[in-house]
């Protein structure tokens, strides 16, 4: 078997085509890694027959022959080989962590991706905050998703000059919670980047200032804001409803009251009566007690609110309330 490597090896670099073709495949036949120095010699081939065979032959084996196989292509001319090698950094582990720092180098992006790619996830003391300030707005963008990376840095990348890198800074500056402004915060929440994200954070770092953002709600965030209350909060002591409360912002608190029981039921009146909310929202609150017209405290309730309101459509709700109450005394 030994002999028929070593012959296959040898035909690699053979005139005749179909030799080399054989000797291409009596090789894979073998799936010997000792093998593949042969292949670098078709790297340069003029047929893309052998160099994509010979590229398939550095996937298979070089994560496994090591970090100068996978440096082979990396200093290739053809671009395509260089990528090929960028694309097994990974697979090297921290054996690749110097070849990526040079990867970097490259003039092309995509090999400086995969290269920030690998570096990441073995990367030593300094290694995120050189890529945070790469040339590459690509680049600063994976540093700034980097758990690792400092907080001044994450919080510097606000003011990068690309808007993905900064779009990445502010998703992980709320996802990691990070203290800053709410100055910084703002131009992104105008922009409608994150905003409900950073109405959350807001509520849980700064929520005397959550008023500020009160006014430049519209519509979509108020929908946005209604849907993570229903999915996370529990109680109306929630730091993010309390703060909506003092901020006047009712619409997302009254749709979350609609889905809460009794324990629940001083918020929901204080709602009901509360003529800065809209009319709708407080009538579709009352109409959500049709499955508890019967109890006596809701019924007092009714009876108190129906003799002070001058609303009509607040009045048909309440009407409802006391007729279905007498069907279920009846």
């Amino acid at each position: 078997m030994a002999n028929d490597i070593g012959r296959a090896m040898a035909r690699l670099s053979h005139r005749d085509i179909r030799t080399r073709r054989r000797a291409v495949r009596t090789l894979f036949e073998h799936d010997d890694p000792s093998t593949l120095e042969a292949f670098e010699v078709l790297l340069d081939d003029e047929d893309p027959w052998f160099v994509s065979k010979a590229l398939d032959a550095y996937r298979q084996w070089a994560p496994l022959t090591g970090s100068e196989d996978v440096a082979t292509l990396l200093r290739h001319p053809n671009l395509d080989v260089r990528r090929a090698g960028a694309n097994l950094l990974a697979a090297l582990g921290k054996e690749g962590r110097v070849l990526a720092l040079k990867a970097l180098q490259d003039g092309d992006g995509v090999v400086q991706k995969k290269a920030a790619q690998s570096l990441l996830r073995v990367a030593e003391e300094g290694d995120v905050a050189s890529l945070a300030a790469h040339t590459s707005p690509t680049i600063r963008g994976l540093a700034m998703q980097h758990s690792g990376l400092a907080a001044p840095l994450v919080i510097k990348g606000l003011e990068d000059e690309s808007e993905t890198v900064r779009a990445h800074a502010l998703n992980a500056i709320l996802q990691r919670n990070l203290d800053t402004s709410i100055e910084a915060l703002e131009p992104f929440f105008l922009a409608d980047v994150h905003a409900v994200s950073i109405l959350i954070w807001a509520s849980e770092n700064q929520p005397e200032r959550l008023a500020s953002f009160a006014s430049n709600m519209n519509p979509s965030h108020v929908k946005a804001l209604s849907d993570h209350l229903r999915k996370h909060v529990t109680t109306s002591q929630d730091p993010l409803l309390k703060g909506l409360l003092e901020a006047h912002v009712l619409e997302p608190v009254s749709r979350w009251v609609l889905r809460q029981g009794p324990m629940e039921d001083t918020l929901r009146w204080s709602l009901i009566e509360n003529k800065d909310l809209a009319l709708i929202e407080r009538s579709k609150l009352l109409e959500r007690l049709i499955g508890r017209a019967g109890e006596p405290d809701v019924q007092a309730r009714v009876r108190s609110f129906m003799e002070h309101t001058d609303d009509e459509l607040l009045k048909v709700a309440c009407e409802n309330l006391s007729t279905a109450a007498s069907e279920l005394s009846s």
